[in-house]
């Protein structure tokens, strides 16, 4: 192919993979595809498994981010993969490549923000791999968690007349990641933290996701790690439905919309497209709205916000600034977009 991966793409890679690697066992619940594998152990659970991969110069800079940052977030992404599959996180195992140039600083600052993350969600480190990489530093996170087999949330459920929801505010790592990027615009010192802490260490939302594994109240369920647009694209198109998606409803804290207007862009534009946010977006049946609003308030004290609406037609509309128009899937795509 002339244009090498970048005419490709991250997810018609991951395409040609699914399309061939079709599991031969039956306790294979859910292969490639989705958040998690899932398979049958037996009895009532249903095991998860997830990995994911930091690289630098790809996920991160050295010089703006500290090892213990490095460590937290290199556990978070993978733990909100098992959050938006509706399961409980148990155990995980680093494999991760080193440069000679680190010192011990670097190894017990990453191991003290792996292991913080890991205590907030009672995730055991049972092992891994070290090994020595030429020129940059590379975590992989291998996950494992549990849910019961009425529990596990897919991409696969989203019903026309579904209310598409965020568990909270998207743009803020958007927002964090033009700051690391040193580009135009300022803001406050304390809505700098804010807004460089969500893109250095973002929070994943575990309890989200059992509540509404629990409850049985959400159809479909994806992190929002590509962007807003592109990771309801992945819940569409597993679901053979469509979307209509308001941006306008879109909730975006004022430390993001603050840096936008002093960068003159559009902060809706971190929230749609981009990406590393990790809140849960999730479809709920019409008649069930009310339900999830109350029991996400009441029992997490979290507000979480309708943003759009699942369709039968196989499209994705946006409302922006009162007018609806389809819209380019936009998101992180590790080939088709470098920074």
């Amino acid at each position: 192919m002339a244009d090498g991966l970048s005419g490709l793409g991250e997810f018609e890679i991951i395409g040609l993979f699914r399309q061939a690697a079709e599991p031969g066992r039956r306790w294979v619940v859910r292969g490639i595809g989705d958040d998690c594998a899932v398979l049958d152990v037996g009895g009532k659970e249903r095991l998860l498994v997830t990995t994911d991969m930091l690289v630098e110069r790809v996920h991160f800079l050295r010089d703006g981010i500290t090892p213990r940052q490095l460590g937290y977030k290199s556990l978070s992404v993978n733990l909100s993969d098992i959050a938006a599959m509706g399961g409980e996180p148990t155990a995980a195992f680093l494999a991760w490549g080193l440069t000679a140039d680190l010192d011990l600083a670097f190894v017990t600052g990453f191991r003290d923000g792996l292991l913080q993350c890991a205590r907030e969600h009672r995730v055991d480190l049972l092992g891994g791999d070290t090994t020595a990489s030429k020129s940059d530093i590379i975590a992989c996170l291998s996950v494992l968690g549990r849910a019961e087999a009425g529990e596990v949330i897919t991409r696969f459920g989203a019903r026309p007349g579904d209310v598409v929801m965020l568990g909270g505010m998207v743009g803020d790592s958007g927002a964090g990641l033009h700051l690391a990027l040193r580009k135009s615009g300022e803001v406050s010192a304390a809505d700098r933290r804010r807004l460089l802490s969500a893109h250095l260490e973002p929070r994943p939302q575990v309890e989200l996701g059992r509540l509404l594994a629990k409850r049985r109240l959400a159809t479909a369920m994806i992190d929002v790690s590509d962007g807003v647009l592109q990771d309801l694209y992945h819940v569409v198109t597993a679901s053979g439905v469509g979307a209509d998606l308001d941006a306008d409803a879109l909730p975006l804290s004022d430390a993001a919309r603050a840096l936008a207007k002093s960068a003159g862009v559009d902060a809706r534009d971190w929230g749609l497209s981009g990406g590393e946010d990790y809140v849960l977006l999730f479809c709920v049946p019409q008649d069930r709205e009310a339900e999830t609003l109350a029991a996400c308030q009441s029992e997490l004290g979290l507000r979480v916000v309708p943003v759009g609406r699942v369709t039968q037609k196989k499209h994705i509309r946006v409302r922006r600034n009162g007018t609806w128009g389809e819209m380019h899937i936009e998101g992180y795509d590790h080939f088709k977009r470098q920074e």
